[in-house]
């Protein structure tokens, strides 16, 4: 798929020019491709040399996106398997290490807010390579083997991360108009194989060495410093910060998005899924003890969970170009979440089945949410303030879904009453996500 949208974006340079003209040649340096000769030698290099460069350019830049979309989750899903080493460790109590694996989202909850300023005052490209040098830090730090490096390094993470989950979609929305939903399932997909491989490697690598669980956490500064290397071009070709990237315009001022019924319907349903995400990523394993499946089973399932989502990642981002809007792909994939839940309830012997529907539903839910980002909104700056918007609602409420399952576990002494909450979210996402899926924007309520 990679391949096909690199040749696809260089093949259809001149149909790319024309729809991206409005948007990026205002924003980028001009290059100057006259040859010094004659005449005759300019018509005929010229164009070949600018849409060679052009493509080369384009490139480049999604590589430098799939780099970022690789640092985003695994970094956090890394932490998990090895957390019991660092209670360990520090001696710290269960309470504390929930909150330790918790304050990522809730950092992104309170972060996302934060990317759209970042973007007026800085542009996308500069707060992308600041979110990717904060996440280089933090893994170095939270690798060190100290306690407050540990904290530290958590929050640096989680407020890198915050960032770059924000300003991802406004940039493809900006670069990449005739691309959006191929690109957002490239990135998503990227996102999630290699959180899915974090998670499975960090216990082998903590046993490879002596340095324990400092190696599974520490190893991410690698590719957070790969990625921000080959992102330092893209900072020459930036656009400088202008009066409207600053939110000196009405249509870029981010409050108009928090009052729109759109936007908040897109947030509802970022939240909701994240909610039985998370929920059930952290639960899964105790969900299922009760009907003779291990952790070591239930840590092969909750991979399988993760790897058809990036299956579903990637089909979700072809069909959504051929379909005039995203209500039916709501309705399914919050219909395969809805279903993989009330398997577990009411049969969870067959687990990996229901596992299974609950990956395809939350794979295809994640690429419609950002995609919505985009298609709901007129240009990369109300892009930038809906991402903010629906990812503070929406890690925040998600963050929420862990702590409540296991209240509600130890109050009924089961797991029927948190699956339950689940299934009643699943079924609400359902309603939101048909709403969302409707062809609006932001601030406007005809269609499209």
């Amino acid at each position: 798929m990679a391949n096909r949208l690199f040749a696809s974006m260089a093949g259809r340079h001149g149909a790319t020019s024309a729809s991206c003209v409005s948007v990026n040649v205002s924003q980028r340096k001009q290059r100057d491709f006259r040859v010094p000769s004659s005449g005759v030698a300019f018509m005929t290099f010229s164009p070949t040399a600018a849409g060679a460069e052009k493509s080369f350019w384009r490139s480049s830049l999604l590589l430098g996106i799939v780099l970022i979309a690789a640092n985003l989750r695994a970094p956090i899903t890394a932490l998990g398997p090895v957390l019991s080493e660092l209670q360990l460790h520090f001696a710290m109590t269960p309470a504390v290490a929930g909150l330790l694996n918790a304050l990522p989202l809730l950092i992104f909850a309170c972060g996302s807010p934060m990317a759209p300023w970042l973007t007026r005052r800085l542009g996308l490209e500069r707060a992308l390579f600041g979110a990717l040098c904060l996440i280089a830090m933090g893994c170095l730090l939270r690798s060190s083997g100290l306690y407050p490096g540990l904290w530290l390094g958590t929050v640096l993470i989680g407020g890198g991360i915050a960032v770059a989950n924000v300003l991802v979609v406004p940039l493809v929305k900006r670069d990449f108009p005739d691309h959006t939903a191929l690109c957002v399932g490239l990135y998503a997909a990227t996102m999630a194989l290699v959180a899915a491989l974090a998670s499975g490697l960090a216990a082998p690598l903590s046993d490879l060495t002596s340095y324990a669980w400092r190696l599974p956490l520490g190893i991410w500064f690698v590719l957070a410093i790969l990625a921000a290397v080959c992102w330092w071009p893209q900072l020459k070709e930036a656009p400088a910060p202008t009066p409207a990237m600053s939110g000196t315009h009405a249509s870029h001022a981010p409050a108009p998005v928090w009052r729109s019924a759109i936007a908040w319907q897109v947030s509802m349903f970022m939240a909701l899924q994240t909610l039985v995400f998370y929920t059930l990523i952290d639960w899964f394993p105790s969900m299922v003890s009760g009907v003779g499946i291990g952790a070591a089973q239930a840590g092969t399932y909750l991979f399988a969970y993760q790897a058809i989502a990036v299956v579903a990642n990637l089909v979700t981002s072809v069909a959504i170009r051929r379909l005039h809007d995203q209500r039916l792909l709501g309705f399914i994939c919050s219909l395969c979440i809805c279903c993989g839940v009330a398997g577990l309830l009411w049969a969870p012997t067959w687990a990996l089945l229901w596992l299974l529907f609950a990956g395809v539903g939350a794979g295809m839910s994640m690429v419609t949410c950002l995609t919505l980002f985009g298609l709901r909104t007129r240009d990369h700056h109300q892009a930038s303030s809906l991402s903010g918007m629906a990812q503070c609602v929406g890690y925040g409420l998600g963050a929420t879904g862990p702590f409540l399952a296991g209240w509600l576990h130890d109050l009924s002494g089961g797991w029927h009453a948190p699956l339950l909450v689940l299934l009643a979210s699943a079924c609400a996402q359902i309603v939101f996500a048909v709403l969302a899926g409707r062809n609006r924007y932001v601030g406007h309520s005809q269609p499209s």
